[in-house]
């Protein structure tokens, strides 16, 4: 298992419902993203890995934002010529895979600030700021409960990497009572 790999999973990330999909695009990301994370931990040795995390992440997530952005009149042209060509019905069934990746990133993300304690008002925006550029992007209408079944998703993810910090923080506060038990 890399470093990455074995940060991603202390942090829970086994504990996240995802289907063999999500999975698979997850494994590659991190396994894409390792050799850079390495460098920048080797080079930030004085900064704790989790810290390095949620920058990285946070570069991933701009940059998968903005790639998502900067391909929606690409999208809108290729779902028009689609329509076009096979007719509304069937173009409808044209999915962006994009969609995917910008989620499983957002999802990632999410984790990491809430294992590095980040404000849960922020991490709900970025939540809520993703369904936006979704519906916006793809001129697809709202359906409030398959966004709030996708925000709730996001912030189980935030949720689940503040859970393991905190039970990491309990393990240390017992082992450190012990200790003066002890003496």
């Amino acid at each position: 298992m890399t470093d990455l790999k074995h940060l991603f999973f202390s942090l829970g990330l086994e504990q996240l419902d995802l289907s063999e999909k999500e999975k698979n695009i997850i494994n590659a990301f991190i396994e894409q993203s390792t050799p850079r994370f390495n460098d920048i931990c080797h080079q930030r040795q004085d900064k704790e890995p989790l810290a390095l995390l949620l920058g990285y992440m946070t570069q991933q997530h701009h940059i998968a934002s903005s790639r998502w952005i900067e391909q929606q009149t690409a999208y809108h042209q290729m779902q028009s010529v689609f329509q076009s060509s096979v007719g509304t019905e069937h173009a409808s069934k044209f999915i962006n895979q994009d969609v995917d990746e910008y989620i499983l990133i957002t999802l990632l993300w999410l984790l990491v600030q809430g294992a590095n304690k980040i404000d849960y008002s922020y991490a709900n925006e970025q939540a809520e700021t993703l369904l936006a550029h979704i519906h916006e992007e793809t001129k697809e209408s709202n359906d409030s409960k398959e966004d709030e079944q996708l925000r709730q998703r996001l912030m189980q993810a935030f949720y689940q990497g503040k859970k393991t910090t905190q039970q990491s923080l309990f393990t240390k506060l017992k082992r450190m009572f012990r200790l003066t038990q002890q003496q």
